[in-house]
């Protein structure tokens, strides 16, 4: 007895099972890559802000320090003198921290009255239009 072998119904599976895992392994390295560049990117962003934190709380060590000691002298802190008391900007790659402190008391107490970490707005921003939720 003669048996005969058919390989059409098992060629055509296996090829339509490595298209599959070839378009599989495809997007799962596109995915990879794009994951990869994002991470990066918030990295870069997250290190811009905390260096702007770490420059902020240096001002308010700088502002403690005279503050405790006497009269403030602006001009070495960087500040300038508002109504309520200093403010500083401190800028770095687009972001800006702004704060504000009051003047000092007479025991070399204060007030942080804003502390605000801003990005100016960029028009070529590829997630500006990214739904940011109910507003």
């Amino acid at each position: 007895m003669s048996h005969k072998i058919r390989l059409g119904p098992i060629a055509i599976f296996l090829v339509v099972v490595a298209i599959i895992l070839t378009t599989l392994s495809v997007l799962t390295l596109a995915t990879t890559n794009a994951d990869r560049v994002m991470a990066e990117r918030f990295a870069s962003v997250t290190a811009i802000r905390y260096d702007l934190e770490a420059e902020g709380q240096q001002f308010l060590r700088d502002y403690d320090q005279q503050a405790s000691a006497g009269p403030i002298n602006a001009a070495a802190i960087n500040a300038r003198a508002t109504a309520e008391g200093y403010s500083t900007a401190i800028e770095k790659d687009g972001y800006t921290l702004e704060i504000e402190v009051t003047a000092p008391t007479a025991d070399g107490s204060y007030e942080i009255t804003k502390w605000d970490l801003k990005k100016e707005w960029n028009a070529d921003d590829p997630y500006q239009h990214i739904w940011k939720g109910a507003e």
